[in-house]
């Protein structure tokens, strides 16, 4: 499996006090389920540490919390990893198109909901794999492609 990650690091944001002590930083990794690198999987994560940068105080699944302080998202370098993680970042754990274009405007908070609903739709099979029981993969367009390989080649 071929791999390619790089860390960002943006300026301090006032997360846990009134000053700006927090460093943010947003981790992006690409890798290859493949020997011929034709399925590529996006993950993106962030972090907000701590004042003295011994340990976190927020991470993983927050780039919407980042994105929340103007300082980030006006960044246009953080607005590239948030456009990238909002549309890419891990879509290989997904339903099939039709079910997550259902679920796409519907809020569900939990597995079960989700398929309670899909089936109240008719979309809780998929090419007759259930929704949940196998993922399907969701290809990255190839000019996002470039951009995240340019961005870990920087």
């Amino acid at each position: 499996m071929t791999t390619m990650s790089k860390t960002f690091t943006f300026p301090k944001v006032a997360y846990t006090s009134s000053r700006r002590v927090n460093l943010p930083t947003v981790e992006m990794e690409l890798r290859y389920k493949d020997d011929d690198m034709k399925k590529p999987v996006l993950s993106i994560r962030g972090n907000i540490w701590n004042a003295t940068h011994t340990d976190i105080v927020m991470g993983g699944q927050c780039l919407d919390e980042l994105a929340s302080f103007d300082e980030l998202f006006c960044n246009p370098l953080f607005k590239k990893l948030y456009r990238l993680w909002k549309a890419h970042h891990l879509k290989i754990s997904r339903g099939g198109p039709l079910q997550e274009a259902a679920l796409k405007d519907h809020k569900c908070n939990s597995y079960e909901e989700r398929c309670t609903y899909l089936e109240s739709k008719g979309l809780l099979y998929e090419d007759g794999i259930k929704y949940g029981a196998q993922w399907w993969y969701h290809e990255i367009p190839e000019s996002d492609l470039n951009e995240i390989v340019s961005l870990l080649s920087e």
